[in-house]
């Protein structure tokens, strides 16, 4: 009798439990939001289709090298890689994806489609092909200390501009792009607002003015927060999360008023996406007024997360009229000031300014700090433009791109760049110690 008894409770466990559905993701989201998002999938999951449903989230260290790590699978692998979706990490990487052949085309269902602006602030919310959404929006600017700027009787700095001055000296953060997608894009936001002689000279002073690179965009924002640094740049999602822990009093964050873009966080199918049907039900669900009110709601709030605070902006503009959401000051629809940015552009050069600013700013850092330290004090203007030239013509980079994944090409520059840097920042200190500049 008890051995009937069990092989209907494996008969049943077997046929009548609901059946696991898996989930395969790449994404440089914290591990807040894998949570968070995980477990209110599972829930929306389990209650609109009675099925039980499983996400294994990986990460290689952030969106480019997500990136990389996605572009080699699919060289080995050309028809699917086991990853059905790339997640987060701006819009760059689908663009790139997307002209790859990599993505898959995904409709979502007009109910859910007619409720998302087609742009915000001159930028698209999602591909007009649908082979990419956008989830959230991003904005990036500069997270301060206020306590470190009082101590140091320092102004907050309102533009990219202003950490490339000389008093911020060793107080600003900032993260190698190479590792960190959002960083990657606050130097092209620079270049583009800018141009491209300012631009680079703003990178190279406001990298000298940086007390060291690390190799993560969340930890730069952790720096600012227990004085390490009393500037940085940053993303708002990182911001916003320091602000709500440490308070308004002492963190404060700033959009760089018509110096900065806002970009949507995007998601998009990947091709050969082993559970492509469970893949586009996630999208629904990120897309859905519910998915989206978890990235605004309070930790603890109905229908918000249950441990971590998102602080992310929603792509729906309904979900501002909730009465229940944080940060009712920003409104991303409402901003109206923005720089014009050029995507394309930027997907293109993707790779080629990563490694142009680990070469002119990121791998000589110690030699480009202690230049630096002599060029923002001195008069002499043969030392101040010596320290700005960097070997590449903006005309070049058309040549630089369309090259760059021939690795004997690529090496060649890196190390042509790298020497160049190197003698360049060891050249002046030479030239102070020889005449003594002032």
């Amino acid at each position: 009798m008890k051995f009937k008894v069990f092989i209907l409770f494996i008969i049943f466990f077997c046929f009548y439990l609901p059946a696991e559905e898996k989930l395969v993701i790449i994404s440089p989201h914290w591990e807040g939001v894998k949570i968070e998002i995980s477990n209110a999938f599972k829930k929306w999951y389990l209650k609109k289709y009675g099925e039980k449903v499983e996400i294994e989230w990986i990460d290689q260290g952030g969106t480019s090298d997500d990136l990389k790590f996605v572009e080699s699978l699919y060289k080995k692998n050309p028809e699917g890689i086991g990853i059905d979706l790339f997640f987060g990490g701006g819009v760059s990487p689908y663009i790139r994806l997307k002209k790859l052949g990599y993505l898959k085309r995904y409709r979502v269902p007009y109910r859910i489609l007619k409720k998302i602006p087609r742009k915000c602030a001159g930028i698209p919310n999602y591909d007009r092909s649908y082979y990419w959404y956008g989830v959230v929006l991003s904005g990036f600017g500069i997270l301060y200390n206020k306590k470190v700027l009082n101590y140091f009787s320092l102004p907050v700095a309102e533009t990219w501009e202003d950490l490339g001055k000389k008093e911020y000296f060793s107080l600003v953060g900032a993260a190698d792009p190479r590792h960190s997608g959002s960083m990657h894009m606050m130097y092209e936001i620079i270049l583009q607002a800018y141009g491209w002689k300012k631009g680079w000279e703003i990178i190279l002073s406001l990298s000298g003015n940086t007390k060291t690179f690390s190799s993560s965009a969340s930890q730069v924002a952790k720096d600012t927060t227990i004085g390490e640094v009393a500037v940085s740049l940053c993303i708002d999602s990182y911001a916003l999360a320091q602000i709500e822990m440490n308070g308004e009093e002492n963190m404060g964050f700033i959009l760089p008023e018509n110096l900065t873009v806002i970009n949507p966080d995007a998601i998009g199918i990947l091709k050969g996406a082993p559970h492509i049907e469970t893949a586009k039900k996630f999208i629904n669900f990120l897309l859905s007024y519910q998915g989206q009110l978890i990235w605004m709601l309070k930790k603890g709030a109905k229908y918000g997360p249950d441990k971590y605070s998102l602080n992310r902006f929603s792509i729906l503009p309904e979900v501002y009229k909730n009465p229940d959401i944080k940060f009712k000051s920003i409104n991303p629809y409402k901003i109206g000031k923005t720089i014009k940015y050029n995507f394309i552009l930027a997907t293109k050069r993707w790779n080629v300014l990563n490694d142009m600013i680990g070469c002119f700013a990121v791998d000589c850092h110690p030699y480009l700090k202690k230049a630096w330290k002599i060029v923002k004090d001195t008069e002499n203007v043969h030392l101040k433009r010596r320290f700005f030239e960097i070997p590449v013509e903006e005309k070049e980079q058309k040549l630089l791109w369309r090259n760059w994944s021939n690795s004997v090409f690529r090496n060649r520059y890196i190390n042509e760049w790298l020497n160049f840097s190197i003698e360049k920042y060891k050249g002046i200190i030479k030239e102070k110690r020889i005449y003594n500049y002032e």
